[in-house]
């Protein structure tokens, strides 16, 4: 199988939040966590209504949820296509080569022919594919770079049996 890409930077963002993305176990502690959050302003808000308290932990933690909405909405994309923008080798045309034994992948100026037994790991999200070489360097693979449905379904398949089943 060969696919050729060109990474965008909104490629580049989306698979920074994929790669961002939680183990199950760590999402929902989120959630349960963010909700309690909530439940806190909540009852705070109403201590404070009521006279029994003020307003002082309600707008500590409103600010602290705002500067996490602010940092993963604005902050971290912007800083993303920064690094993007710098990196000129990113934004450059390359291919793999995807065989039963080797990840080959080629530039203008180089490339790489790796065997299967080098790559970690690897995430599917809605966008993309995320194959790891070690916990931070991955290789990013934009579903748009395949032909069709059956060769995306072919390179599941060839990541499943090469390096496991996928992280989520």
């Amino acid at each position: 199988m060969k696919l050729n890409i060109q990474l965008t930077d909104d490629d580049y963002v989306k698979a920074q939040y994929l790669h961002m993305r939680p183990r199950p176990i760590f999402k929902w502690t989120g959630y349960f966590l963010g909700a309690l959050v909530i439940a806190t302003i909540t009852f705070s808000i109403f201590l404070a209504i009521v006279g029994r308290g003020d307003f002082a932990p309600t707008i500590f933690l409103g600010g602290c949820l705002a500067y996490i909405a602010f940092l993963f909405a604005f902050l971290m994309p912007r800083r993303v296509r920064k690094t993007f923008r710098q990196q000129k080798a990113l934004q450059l045309p390359y291919s793999y080569e995807l065989t039963d034994e080797f990840f080959i992948s080629t530039a203008e100026y180089g490339g790489t022919k790796m065997t299967w037994d080098y790559f970690r790991k690897w995430k599917e999200g809605k966008t993309s594919f995320t194959v790891y070489q070690s916990d931070r360097i991955m290789q990013i693979i934009p579903k748009r770079a395949f032909k069709s449905e059956e060769e995306m379904v072919q390179f599941r398949e060839l990541l499943t049996k090469k390096i496991g089943v996928a992280r989520t």
